[in-house]
C-alpha cells in the first residue's frame, strides 16, 4: 500500500485561504489532508552559472576607466551655487 503524507500546502488542515481571503478546499489535497508520499514537491535548486566573472571581466573592459572626463571641484560647486540661487521659494496662499 502507499504511503500518505501531510499535505504541505494546508498541514492537514484542509482549509486554505484562496484568493481574496475566502476559506476553501486545499487544491493539493483535495480537501483530504495528506496526499501520497510520491506526489510530494521537490524543491527546486536553481542553476548558478559559473561564466558570471567573464561577465564582469567583459563589461569592466569596455569602458576604460582613463577615457571618462572628470571635472574639477570648483566647477561643481560652482554650478550648485548657481541653482540654488535660481531655487524659487514657495510660500502657501492663505486664504
Amino acid at each position: 500500500m502507499t504511503e500518505s503524507i501531510r499535505c504541505p500546502a494546508c498541514r492537514g488542515s484542509k482549509k486554505v485561504a484562496k484568493l481574496g481571503g475566502v476559506i476553501g478546499d486545499c487544491n493539493m489535497c483535495g480537501g483530504k489532508g495528506t496526499i501520497l508520499a510520491v506526489d510530494k514537491p521537490k524543491p527546486v535548486e536553481p542553476e548558478v552559472n559559473v561564466g558570471v566573472a567573464d561577465i564582469i571581466s567583459a563589461v569592466a573592459d569596455s569602458i576604460p576607466a582613463s577615457n571618462i572626463d572628470v571635472l574639477p571641484v570648483g566647477d561643481v560647486i560652482e554650478a550648485v551655487a548657481k541653482i540654488d540661487g535660481k531655487r524659487a521659494v514657495f510660500k502657501k496662499k492663505r486664504a
